[in-house]
């Protein structure tokens, strides 16, 4: 029935009932309060069919009271002039009414019509997000796990070894940042979420300074740590989050001082929790400052301000930082003056890590090297279509001693299923023909379906697709790119496997020494062993490099193993720099002045 035939019948059936009600029960009032039953049904009727439904029922109405009163009282209710008047007033009211009502209704369509298409451009949003994390996570997971076989392989040497880490951790900072990039779209969508875990302080805070290094060379600067020797190795929060926020401020303050430094400051205070604990990093810089007009702008999108204009940027990174801080429950504030620097200081809660954890953390087993003797054969099917992927995982299970086969898609899956009945199945989400999903239902529909297990490998980066996943009927679900551990781990649960482990060495557990070379102690080293060392340096050769440091490390230990550090991640131009520059007196005092500037400003 057409929308304009509901609104006429629904405008005559109320006007009808405010007339039925003069007969009864209101027949007392005979002919006063003419409009008493009338204006509640043009109010109802506006409302639901806007002006034309509320001008109707106030028409049928004025008809009613003029032409059919007999019908419903003893006496006309039109008997004077002031009744006319009345009526003229009625007509108006119910012109408004119905005016206003047609403003509400088409107000809220265009609010239907506008959640509407938020809604499709949220759809559109997440699906271009998942098909973006599916081609950039699935090559890395190649590139990642390949890397990661070939630094175990016999006769590399120590040069193609470094080569290898340098490309695994140039991936992983790649991934850092793919992964970063879809949190911002995430984050803008709402749709960011809070995961704690326990993490290492120290190398996350050594790791934003590894990655800014090559900068800080760039321009000239220094980039000092400063953190106590009692700062707490394992807390628990959102380390993800954390690191990105700390990249984010010390690349701003790289970007912004042209000379002098930055300073990264980590400390820790008391909560009211003893369970808890609050981390304080300041990012102090000698950079160009922040007139205080526009330190409460730089936290919104987009803002970039006039000192700032020369340099690029899509005005974004405090913005995200600033949420970031604040889902996790901290506080971020800046405190700067123009032409002499600016000083970024963030709070954020963590949680403690007892004792238990971190002994576990210590004792986690090293790299698997094969299964234990005494166990049944496992057979392991791969369904996978990229090549590089199911090679890669291929070559992993073989190596650790189980029966592989690999399936191209969900189809060629379900039917080696039935031929060959694994014990185990890996399954990718994303495929051709039948995805993973499909052929995860088909196979528990199947004889033994139900007993065998499921692990889902996808590239999703949403949380929510997990929900999604485990519903088609998979037991475990693995993300790309994953870490070889995570594979025997999930193994291991499900099959209860036990491996065999390489023996870990005696100094795993021990963290890197700190990434800032003492220029007293390069000033107290023989002038042939710095003449040496620069020379090497400027060659290029690691090899001699390596020599010449084994020699420093017999003289002072702590100095070998930090040169030792920058020359295996081959920062020579931070090392050359290092040799070459005149060791100030007061670096260690200016360290100790900042702290007590930070504590005098708390």
């Amino acid at each position: 029935m057409p929308w304009k035939i509901h609104r006429f019948i629904v405008a005559t059936a109320l006007v009808a009932l405010a007339a039925v009600l003069r007969i009864w029960p209101l027949q007392v009032l005979g002919s006063i309060l003419v409009w008493l039953t009338f204006y509640p049904a043009v109010m109802v009727a506006a409302i639901y069919g806007g002006l034309s439904s509320g001008l109707l029922s106030t028409g049928l109405a004025c008809l009613t009271v003029i032409f059919l009163w007999p019908l419903l009282v003893t006496q006309p209710f039109i008997k004077s002039l002031a009744d006319w008047l009345g009526l003229a007033i009625f007509v108006l009211t119910g012109m408004l009414i119905s005016s206003v009502a047609e403003a509400m209704l088409r107000a809220n369509a265009r609010a239907k019509r506008a959640q509407e298409q938020a809604e499709a451009s949220n759809k559109a949003k997440s699906t271009f997000l998942a098909n973006m994390s599916h081609e950039l996570r699935t090559p890395l997971n190649a590139i990642l796990g390949f890397s990661n076989l070939m630094r175990y392989s016999a006769g590399l040497s120590d040069d193609q070894r470094q080569t290898l880490d340098l490309i695994n951790r140039s991936g992983e900072h790649l991934l850092s940042l793919i992964n970063d990039v879809l949190d911002m779209a995430k984050v803008e969508a709402g749709r960011i979420s809070v995961d704690n875990a326990p993490f290492n302080l120290r190398e996350l805070t050594q790791d934003v300074i590894d990655l800014n290094r090559v900068r800080v060379e760039e321009k000239g600067l220094q980039l000092l740590l400063d953190q106590p020797a009692d700062l707490p190795r394992l807390v628990d929060g959102d380390a993800a989050k954390l690191r990105q926020s700390l990249i984010n401020l010390v690349g701003n303050a790289i970007k912004y001082t042209a000379q002098g430094q930055v300073i990264l400051h980590v400390s820790t205070r008391p909560d009211d929790d003893p369970q808890r604990l609050w981390l304080i990093f300041v990012v102090e810089d000698t950079g160009v400052g922040i007139a205080a007009p526009d330190q409460a702008r730089i936290f919104e999108p987009f803002v970039q301000l006039s000192q700032y204009t020369l340099q690029k940027g899509t005005g974004l990174g405090l913005t995200i930082t600033r949420r970031y801080i604040e889902l996790i429950g901290g506080s971020i504030t800046v405190d700067s003056v123009p032409g002499q620097g600016s000083r970024f200081r963030m709070e954020i809660p963590v949680g403690r890590v007892d004792a238990a954890i971190i002994d576990a953390v210590s004792r986690r087993p090293a790299r698997v090297i094969g299964l234990e003797p005494g166990q049944p054969e496992f057979r392991i099917l791969i369904v996978e279509d990229q090549e590089e992927n199911w090679l890669l995982l291929q070559r992993l299970l073989e190596g650790a001693g189980f029966t592989v086969r690999v399936a191209e898609n969900g189809l060629l899956g379900v039917e080696a299923f039935q031929v060959w009945q694994p014990h185990f199945i890996w399954m990718d989400v994303r495929m051709p023909v039948m995805d993973g999903l499909e052929a995860a239902r088909q196979i528990r529909a199947l004889k033994d379906g139900a007993t065998v297990k499921i692990a889902a490998l996808t590239a999703s980066v949403f949380k929510e697709e997990r929900d999604r996943i485990m519903a088609a009927g998979m037991d475990d679900f693995i993300r790309k790119p994953y870490q070889m551990q995570e594979i025997f781990d999930c193994l291991t649960r499900h099959l209860g496997v036990r491996f065999l482990h390489e023996e870990p060495e005696a100094n795993a557990d021990v963290l890197a020494p700190t990434a800032n070379i003492s220029l007293e102690d390069l000033a107290d080293l023989p002038q042939q062993l710095r003449q040496l060392l620069s020379a090497a340096l400027i060659r290029l050769d690691p090899a001699q490099v390596t020599a010449i440091i084994h020699q420093i490390t017999d003289i002072n230990k702590s100095l070998g193993d930090t040169l030792a550090y920058h020359a295996d991640r081959l920062a020579y131009t931070t090392l050359l720099r290092s040799l070459n520059a005149d060791p100030p007196d007061t670096t260690g005092k200016r360290i100790d002045e900042h702290r007590n500037d930070l504590d005098c400003r708390r």
